[in-house]
């Protein structure tokens, strides 16, 4: 991990380099209010957070998740609050003998029978067909 120097400390203590992971964010407001969004990422979790990063920065980014929506009202009522991130499970994206992907299924799993943390995450997100499966097809080749 190279984190550390001008993008700041590593968000995950050095482990930011895994690939193919659920990971929680976890936004602890000053007043305790807490609020938890549970992601998936099939490359490595550094290009996803600097992902989320961007989307902090920048209202208008192109693709803004609930997560930077939440930020966002949260820097509009001046609230105070950190974020904190930690993975969750690391699982296999889609395989094309099996037609499945775990990646997909594992997110989906904690986002319904783990929903303290998945608090923000839109339950929409959960009819959402694989995004993976589209890039290993024999089209794309």
């Amino acid at each position: 991990c190279n984190c550390s120097g001008r993008m700041g400390p590593c968000p995950l203590g050095g482990g930011c380099l895994v690939e193919s992971v659920v990971y929680r964010a976890t936004v602890v407001q000053d007043n305790s209010n807490v609020d938890t969004y549970t992601g998936l990422t099939c490359n490595s979790f550094k290009d996803r957070f600097y992902g989320h990063r961007s989307t902090f920065e920048n209202r208008d980014h192109p693709n803004p998740t609930t997560l930077s929506t939440h930020v966002w009202d949260l820097k509009d009522n001046d609230q105070n609050f950190e974020t904190n991130w930690e993975i969750v499970e690391k699982a296999k994206d889609f395989d094309p003998p099996t037609r499945k992907c775990r990646l997909c299924l594992k997110e989906k799993y904690y986002i319904l029978y783990h929903p303290t943390g998945a608090t923000l995450n839109e339950r929409t997100e959960l009819y959402s067909t694989c995004r993976h499966r589209l890039r290993l097809t024999l089209a794309n080749t």
